[in-house]
């Protein structure tokens, strides 16, 4: 079960929920991805362990084009300039 939290940066308004590290759901394992169209970070899964047909898009705008969101530096990929961590405040959700 993976634990999704608010993630934001220190240097602008960007935030996002999800797991913000590799982990794993029952649909499968996922990383943490920057989308190359709106540049918004969002857990995708890599693969499904029974084979089921995942969707590869971006939850934002749709787009197929990715990269691997560096979950230990923690750039933002909005402002460039910040640091994204776990908020104190915000949701916290039990993922499945």
């Amino acid at each position: 079960m993976a634990t999704w939290v608010t993630h934001e940066c220190d240097s602008c308004d960007y935030s996002f929920v999800g797991s913000g590290k590799p982990d794993a759901l029952m649909r499968g394992p996922t990383i943490p991805v920057v989308c190359l169209k709106c540049n918004e970070i969002y857990d995708r899964i890599t693969h499904s362990p029974i084979g089921a047909e995942l969707d590869r898009s971006c939850e934002e705008c749709g787009s197929k084009r990715y990269t691997e969101w560096d979950y230990e530096s923690k750039k933002c990929p909005q402002c460039e300039d910040g640091v994204i961590d776990e908020s104190d405040e915000g949701v916290l959700i039990m993922a499945d």
